[in-house]
This record gives structure tokens, C-alpha cells and sequence, in this order.
């Protein structure tokens, strides 16, 4: 069940930029509990020790409505890829690229790695807006 959430890191990165959806799970100290709704308005009294942790479906969605980026994750002969779009025309605006994370060919050898990776850029694009 635990694969089902994005990791810490991404989880602070998130709640920086505002992200604050009811989610199943959250952080306590950097370790991830199951249960419960929780949002990050939720934990005013100390922000630092609890984080609401999203699933990676949460994250695609957030940034799909209130950015209007669909990332997405895809398979061909030499492993797995990403790519970013408008939600709305479709303009294509980023794909997987040599990050030392993947293979030379900008390719993951997992689904897993891949759609972490655009998370990773979904937040890098928000960021520089």
C-alpha cells in the first residue's frame, strides 16, 4: 500500500507550492501512516512534524486542474518514458531527458522511476512559474 503514496520529499515540495487536498495518508516525522483524512490545514499547530501525503493519482489530478499539465507515463522497445502536455489542446511541452536517474536514452527501467521523475519536473515547472 505504501507504493501508492509519493515520497516525502515531494510531499514538502507540494505543500510548498500549496497543495492541500484531503489525503488517506500522512507523514509523522518523515514515516508515512495509512489512515485518516488528512490536509495540510490540518496540522497548523506544528507544520513541520505532520505533511498530508497524496498518492500519485492525487498529484497527476492536482496539477492536471489547477495548472492544467497532464503528465503521463508510457512504455516502448527501450523502457519507460514521460511526458508533459497542456491538459486543454494537448501542446506538447516536456518529455524524459538524461537526468542520471534513467537510462542514457532518457529512458526508466520501471513505471515507478518514470512517474516519480515527472513528478519531480511537474514540480521544477511550477516552481519557475
Amino acid at each position: 500500500m505504501n507504493k501508492e503514496f509519493i515520497p516525502y520529499e515531494q510531499a514538502l515540495e507540494l505543500k510548498g507550492l500549496g497543495f492541500d487536498e484531503p489525503c488517506f495518508g500522512k507523514f509523522y516525522y518523515n514515516q508515512l501512516e495509512i489512515g485518516g483524512n488528512w490536509c495540510n490545514n490540518d496540522f497548523k499547530e506544528d507544520p513541520n512534524i505532520f505533511i498530508s501525503a497524496p498518492t500519485f493519482s492525487q498529484v497527476f489530478r492536482w496539477f492536471r486542474e489547477k495548472y492544467n499539465l497532464l503528465g503521463g507515463v508510457y512504455s516502448n522497445a527501450s523502457g519507460w518514458a514521460w511526458e508533459i502536455h497542456d491538459n486543454v489542446g494537448g501542446t506538447h511541452r516536456f518529455a524524459s531527458e538524461y537526468t542520471g536517474d534513467c537510462l542514457e536514452s532518457g529512458m526508466f527501467t520501471s513505471f515507478e522511476k518514470a512517474e516519480l521523475d515527472c513528478i519531480k519536473k511537474l514540480i521544477e515547472i511550477v516552481k519557475k512559474k
